[in-house]
């Protein structure tokens, strides 16, 4: 018994700490349509151009992440890995949900809804988190 609520508290560990880039991902998406919005660019940006911003962006994000949340959910070191691996092949997957969602509705799509973009926005907020967060 106790051996299960071990396993479902890990659960709970890193699911909070998925969950914290989700949102972190999707205020990033919200920001990042308004700016393109309001610029109405005409010219796509440069793939290698926009996927450094979102490194960047990834671990400005994860910076402040730290300051707001200090404390790491995941407590263990395995879920700590485990979340670096997990969370951005997740929010990877979920921005592509999110462009395609936006696609149906005829919403214009940003770099960051391709599966990379989103993939490498949220494994830098991951290690900036796995680095630095206490």
């Amino acid at each position: 018994m106790e051996l299960l609520v071990e396993l479902i508290a890990w659960a709970g560990q890193l699911l909070l700490e998925v969950l914290l880039q989700l949102l972190f991902e999707i205020l990033a998406e919200f920001g990042l349509r308004a700016v393109r919005e309001g610029m109405r660019l005409q010219k796509p940006v440069q793939p290698l151009l926009g996927l450094a911003g979102y490194i960047v962006l990834g671990a400005v994000l994860g910076a402040i992440s730290v300051e707001v949340f200090p404390h790491k959910f995941a407590v263990p070191v395995g879920l700590q890995i485990a979340n670096v691996m997990v969370s951005p092949v997740a929010m990877g997957v979920a921005m592509v949900g999110v462009g395609r969602w936006r696609a149906q509705r005829n919403q214009q799509t940003i770099l960051l809804h391709k599966f990379w973009f989103g993939f490498a926005l949220a494994l830098a907020f991951a290690l900036v988190r796995f680095w630095f967060a206490a």
